[in-house]
């Protein structure tokens, strides 16, 4: 689905824009935010773009640096709002600030998306949000320079693992070869977000791939990584979203589970999965996500959390299977 004219026109009718997008960036939310931070400046927009949380080290990605933090936008007065990737809510820090901002325009590819917005563009059968980004600069005419051609690959190509995932289309790889074409460099983004990691990393990927554990059927595995763990190894939590995937790879392995202590008592879960809705396990938390890929915070004691995470998760698989 592209991008509707009336969003379009919204687009070209404002002249300032704050664009944000969730807590702990990924390379989805930076690449769409990059990409069209440097299209609306095309058409002689004033642009800057926030986040609540540093983006990730490995990331050299053209006018990344231009990525503010939350303090240095307070003095200026926004006209309008770009929420890119996610809900309001998602935002983190700025989500006080950004509920001020007059006019809303919200863009993004997650079920369950409830934001009010004056100008919507919701599309939860897109791979990821740079795939519409990329639509909505085609619908403004929008030249894809060198610079957006690479921050919109790398959007993609974080979101389909690598075009990796069940979410790659057809149609969206024909738009990263054009993109390839007009600049993106696919060896390059591909070690930037998947193979560039540091020593205490991988220290602590041993640990987690040492302690991980499945159930009696084999069909739930799941890796830990407590609070203590991360101070120890060095490592901040935000750095092993994906994780995850390791358990996923284990032969016979229906549902993948990450724990992570990322303070004391509060735990984020990843759930992943092949062919299971491992979005209802994250909804039932208060999270949410994607039909194979979700993930919630809950409040409580690792061990706990874990031993009512799994049950559910049981309880999920014998209720498809009925």
């Amino acid at each position: 689905m592209s991008p509707s004219k009336e969003f379009l026109d919204a687009l070209r009718k404002y002249d300032d824009y704050l664009i944000v997008a969730h807590e702990n960036p990924d390379a989805d939310s930076i690449g769409s935010m990059l990409g069209l931070y440097l299209g609306l400046k095309q058409l002689g927009k004033r642009c800057r773009v926030v986040t609540s949380d540093p983006i990730p080290s490995s990331l050299v990605w053209p006018h990344i640096d231009e990525i503010e933090g939350h303090s240095s936008i307070e003095d200026w007065d926004f006209r309008a709002l770009i929420v890119l990737d996610c809900e309001i809510t998602r935002t983190g820090s700025l989500k006080d600030f950004v509920t001020t901002i007059p006019v809303i325009f919200n863009v993004d590819h997650h079920p369950g998306n409830s934001q009010h917005a004056d100008y919507k563009y919701h599309d939860s059968t897109e791979p990821a949000t740079a795939s519409m980004v990329y639509k909505i600069l085609k619908g403004l005419d929008i030249a894809i320079t060198p610079a957006i051609a690479y921050n919109v690959y790398g959007g993609i190509f974080g979101d389909t693992g690598g075009f990796r995932y069940a979410n790659t289309t057809s149609e969206v790889l024909l738009v990263a070869s054009e993109l390839v074409e007009l600049g993106a460099d696919p060896a390059k983004i591909s070690r930037e977000i998947f193979e560039t990691k540091s020593w205490n990393f991988m220290k602590l990927l041993g640990h987690a791939l040492n302690n991980m554990e499945k159930n009696s059927s084999g069909e739930v595995a799941w890796m830990k990584l407590s609070n203590e763990d991360f101070r120890n190894f060095g490592v901040d939590p935000r750095e092993t979203d994906q994780l995850v995937q390791y358990a996923r790879m284990i032969e016979g392995v229906q549902i993948a589970l990450l724990f992570r202590e990322t303070e004391p008592n509060e735990v984020r879960i990843g759930f992943r999965s092949h062919q299971y809705d491992v979005r209802s396990l994250a909804t039932k938390l208060g999270g949410g996500g994607h039909k194979l890929a979700a993930g919630a915070r809950v409040s409580g004691e690792l061990s706990s959390v874990i031993q009512q995470v799994v049950t559910e998760t049981e309880k999920l698989l014998a209720h498809f299977r009925r």
